[in-house]
C-alpha cells in the first residue's frame, strides 16, 4: 500500500513537472512570437521611413527652380479632401516647421507606420529659399537632434501607438492633428528633438536627413547640368556643338551658356558663384573633359543627338 502511494506521488510529481514545463514553454513561445512581431513591425516602419527620406531628397534635388530646398509640411486645410497630403504652398524660412509629411506632394501613397499613423515631418530653417552667401550650395541644417547641433535639415518621425495622455481623434481640416498627441518628449515640444527615450514615455521612430546627404545628392544634378543634362542647349556639350571641341582647362564655367532657369539656381543673382566656385573642370582632349565636385567625378563626352545619355 505504501509502495502504491509512493508510486502515485511520483507520477503526480512528474505530471506537475511536465505541466510546469509545458506552461513555461508556452509562455516563452508567446513572448518570442510577440517579440518577433514587434521586430517585424519596427522593420516595416523603418522601410516606410527610408522610402519617405528618399522621396524628400529626390524632391529636393529635382526641384525645377531651387534644387536643395525642401517642401513645407502638410497643408492641414486640405485634410479630408482630394488634396490631402499636399504641402503648404509657403512656410517660414526663419523658424522650424512641423506637421505631417506632405506625401501627395512627394508622389507617395500615404506613408503609415506599423500602427497605421501617417508619418510626421520637421523642416529646418533655411531650406525654403536660395542657400545663403558663403554656403556650399546647400543650407546648413539648424535642427538639434540628440544634442547635436547644426547638421540636420529635416526629421521624419513615425509616431507609433498613443501613449498615456495622448488622445487621437480622426483629423480634419477643422480639427487638425496636434503634435502633442502623436509625438513624444522633445519631439512634441520642438525644443530638442530626440530619437530615443524611456519606453513608458517614448515610442517614436526617427530618421534624419542631414545637409551633407542633400549635398551629396545635389552633386550629380549640378555636374549633369554643367555637362549638359538632356539636350544640346546647355553647358559643355553646348560648347562642343558650337565649337567642335571642349574648352581648355581653366575656362570659367559660368561663361558657358545655360537656359535662364538652370542658370538661375546654379548662379543666383545674390550669390553668383554658388555652385560654380565648388566645381573643378579639366580638359582631357578635344573630345573629352572631366568635372568634379566633392567626391563625385563626371567624365564628359560629346552628345550629337538629343536627348543625351
Amino acid at each position: 500500500m505504501l509502495r502504491t502511494q509512493r508510486s502515485q506521488s511520483g507520477i503526480a510529481l512528474l505530471l506537475f513537472l511536465f505541466l510546469t514545463l509545458g506552461i513555461g514553454a508556452t509562455l516563452l513561445m508567446s513572448a518570442t512570437n510577440a517579440s518577433r512581431q514587434r521586430l517585424d513591425q519596427d522593420a516595416n516602419t523603418q522601410i516606410t521611413l527610408r522610402q519617405a527620406k528618399e522621396a524628400l531628397i529626390a524632391w529636393s534635388v529635382t526641384h525645377n527652380t531651387t534644387p536643395g530646398r525642401l517642401p513645407c509640411p502638410e497643408d492641414t486645410a486640405a485634410i479630408g479632401s482630394a488634396n490631402e497630403g499636399t504641402a503648404l504652398s509657403s512656410c517660414s524660412n526663419a523658424v522650424f516647421r512641423i506637421g505631417r509629411i506632405p506625401w501627395r506632394t512627394l508622389g507617395l501613397a500615404n506613408p503609415r507606420d506599423a500602427s497605421g499613423e501617417t508619418l510626421w515631418y520637421v523642416l529646418s530653417p533655411g531650406f525654403r529659399g536660395v542657400p545663403p552667401l558663403g554656403s556650399v550650395g546647400v543650407s546648413t541644417g539648424q535642427l538639434q537632434l540628440d544634442g547635436i547641433l547644426n547638421s540636420t535639415a529635416a526629421i521624419i518621425i513615425a509616431p507609433g501607438t498613443p501613449l498615456a495622455g495622448q488622445n487621437r481623434t480622426t483629423p480634419s481640416a477643422g480639427s487638425p492633428p496636434s503634435r502633442a498627441n502623436y509625438l513624444d518628449m522633445g519631439n512634441a515640444s520642438g525644443s530638442a528633438f530626440v530619437s530615443t527615450g524611456p519606453n513608458a514615455t517614448f515610442n517614436d521612430q526617427v530618421l534624419s536627413i542631414t545637409s551633407q546627404e542633400i549635398f551629396q545628392a545635389m552633386t550629380f544634378r549640378v555636374l549633369a547640368e554643367i555637362r549638359g543634362a538632356f539636350g544640346l542647349q546647355n553647358g559643355l556639350r553646348r560648347y562642343y556643338n558650337d565649337n567642335g571641341s571642349f574648352p581648355p582647362t581653366g575656362t570659367s564655367l559660368n561663361s558657358l551658356l545655360f537656359d535662364a532657369q538652370t542658370l538661375g539656381w546654379l548662379s543666383p543673382a545674390a550669390n553668383p558663384n554658388l555652385w560654380f566656385a565648388s566645381v573643378s573642370y579639366t580638359n582631357l582632349s578635344s573630345t573629352s573633359s572631366r568635372l568634379s565636385l566633392g567626391t563625385r567625378i563626371m567624365n564628359v563626352t560629346p552628345c550629337t543627338t538629343t536627348p543625351c545619355p
